[in-house]
């Protein structure tokens, strides 16, 4: 996510503040109004700023054209004075969106220039994150065996600047390529990672995701005890934290339940890596 160190007016501050809350119209609708007195003002630094976090806005709400347009100006105005950071995420930005969008062309394109400026600002945080992004391009072409090596090197420059929750996305990412290649081990040993890291920030939803990994992971080895007890952790952060339960995630319980008879004993999920 972008950000700018100058604050503005009280539009660009009310704007984050419901940015970061995931009022996402909102945000927009205040950092259009920062938008339009940053152009006045001509603070082009602080102009970048606003851009790029309209840009991730926009994207967020699946206006793909107008992001793509939001970075795009933020690149035209580094070029007076280039901020390598900003250059590199913001072509990161430009690669994401064109992946989502299935053109993986494009998306490498932007990825690999973006490698270029992340390396010369020596940003090892946006750079694991770039590698990570580069394993997704991978796995949506359908080349798993070469998003491996990219999410190693995501996982090693994650720990190299802690970030736990790059850790955690990645470790779940890694997973999900070994259980396609039927590496099922190592698929387990992954997914509980990441589980194990999104419990360390405190991330409930990516708790649950990872839950459900090893759930599927254990049904394809006919592990169904193992499965329910991953399931039933999942009701558990339901109920504590009042998320909604799909009528499908239900049945599938109910349907374990009745398969099987689950022991009270809880598999030990949690691992370091």
């Amino acid at each position: 996510m972008m950000n700018t160190e100058k604050t503005g007016s009280g539009y660009f501050q009310q704007g984050m503040i419901l940015f970061h809350r995931g009022d996402f119209p909102g945000a927009q609708r205040l950092l259009e109004l920062a938008l339009k007195e940053a152009r006045e003002q001509k603070d082009l630094q602080h102009l970048s700023g606003i851009l790029g976090n309209l840009g991730n806005i926009c994207a967020t709400l699946g206006e793909t054209r107008k992001a793509a347009a939001f970075y795009q100006e933020v690149l035209d105005i580094q070029k007076k004075a280039p901020d390598y950071r900003t250059v590199g995420q913001t072509l990161v930005n430009l690669g994401n969106l064109f992946r989502e969008k299935g053109e993986s062309n494009r998306a490498r394109a932007y990825y690999l220039e973006a490698k270029d400026f992340i390396e010369k600002a020596q940003d090892n945080h946006s750079l694991g994150t770039l590698f990570s992004n580069l394993g997704l391009l991978e796995m949506h072409a359908g080349e798993v065996g070469k998003a491996i090596p990219f999410f190693k090197k995501a996982l090693d420059l994650h720990k190299q600047t802690g970030n736990e929750e790059g850790l955690a996305a990645t470790w779940g990412q890694l997973g999900k390529a070994y259980q396609f290649l039927k590496v099922f081990k190592k698929a387990e040993t992954c997914f509980n990672f990441s589980y194990t890291h999104f419990g360390h920030i405190g991330h409930p939803s990516g708790e649950k995701e990872a839950l459900v990994y090893l759930a599927d992971l254990y049904e394809l080895r006919e592990q169904r005890e193992l499965s329910l007890r991953c399931l039933e952790r999942v009701l558990e952060i339901n109920k504590r934290f009042r998320f909604k339960e799909p009528e499908e995630f239900t049945i599938r319980v109910k349907n374990l339940r009745k398969a099987i008879h689950p022991t009270s004993v809880y598999p030990n999920l949690k691992a370091k890596g």
